[in-house]
């Protein structure tokens, strides 16, 4: 397979960092540029403060500007929405693939929102940009997809989210390490229940609270469906299974089903942390009720972005 050359755009951002990470030494992807914010424009990559905990990647690059990203193949995308909304139509302009996490352009026509387990039919009105969901719906809609069999009625979704959700500011506030965090996360919400009827392609009843804790990773949902046809464990169990793809950041297991409740100590980096690790299910009649985790920084943006292009190029959405 030839290579693709590729941009990261956003130099700092804890996203952009997990880009850097995950696509060093990648199999099909050569890092050549990283854009970033003005007062980093210039600076060699390791004069860039590192914010992850994981070692830094030996990138020998000069941080360019937004309007400098040379004629790469692809670029990867973790820029803030105003930003994005100016640079990403730019790039896929000048015949740049573009692979965003920002939100500024989901569910936009002509626009593929898509988890490759979840929706990869989507992708067939790819035209040069496409985008990963927001990091909250994965570990929701992963497990769910396969119930769709059992007719889903209706959703009832509890999250509780990481600090590194909201950035390395946050990620770095004593106090909100300490467990003084404002639980409240504006618009979240209503942006969850959108993309998840997006990916379900539903026009159901979907509820949601999602709330900000203390903990540095990881996104934990408590998910209660209804659905149409009365069901068992065992059949629920079978139905949350997804095949693994055949990609790089595929996880051997993409649904981790355990019998007890999901927790960051152990289930957070399984698979890498492109797993999402399920439990406490439980069926009553036409309820199920289940605990979800997955890795909001790897499988929820980094690792899905780079997760999506991988797919793109496997299908020939991209070609050199």
């Amino acid at each position: 397979m030839r290579r693709f050359e590729v941009a990261i755009l956003g130099s700092s951002g804890l996203v952009s960092q997990r880009l850097q990470e995950l696509l060093y030494d990648h199999p099909f992807f050569d890092v050549v540029a990283i854009a970033g914010s003005p007062q980093n424009v210039g600076s060699m990559y390791d004069e860039i403060e590192w914010r992850l905990d994981s070692p830094r990647p030996n990138y020998d690059i000069l941080i360019c500007s937004m309007s400098d990203i040379p004629d790469v193949d692809i670029a990867f995308s973790a820029l803030p929405s105003n930003v994005a909304e100016i640079v990403e139509p730019s790039l896929v302009a000048r015949g740049i693939h573009v692979f965003s996490n920002a939100s500024a352009f989901r569910r936009i026509a002509g626009i593929p929102l898509v988890i490759p387990e979840v929706n990869p039919e989507d992708m067939r009105n790819y035209d040069g940009h496409a985008c990963a969901t927001n990091c909250t719906v994965v570990p929701v809609v992963t497990p769910i997809i396969g119930l769709k069999d059992l007719g889903i009625k209706s959703i009832s979704i509890y999250t509780r989210q990481a600090l590194s959700g909201a950035g390395w500011q946050l990620l770095n506030d004593k106090n909100a390490l300490e467990g003084n965090v404002n639980p409240f996360i504006p618009g979240e919400e209503e942006k969850l229940i959108a993309e998840l009827k997006y990916l379900l392609d539903l026009d159901i009843q979907v509820n949601a609270s999602c709330n900000r804790v203390s903990q540095k990773d990881g996104h934990m949902v408590s998910v209660r469906l209804q659905v149409q046809q009365n069901t068992d464990l065992e059949t629920v169990k079978r139905l949350m299974k997804i095949n693994r793809l055949n990609l790089p950041s595929s996880p051997e297991v993409v649904n981790y089903i355990i019998d007890e409740k999901p927790n960051r100590d152990e289930h957070l980096w399984i698979g890498n942390g492109m797993s999402i690790t399920v439990g406490n299910i439980q069926v009553k009649g036409k309820i199920i009720t289940f605990d979800a985790l997955s890795h909001n920084t790897v499988r929820g943006a980094a690792g899905g972005v780079i997760l999506l292009a991988e797919f793109a190029v496997k299908k020939a959405y991209i070609t050199k």
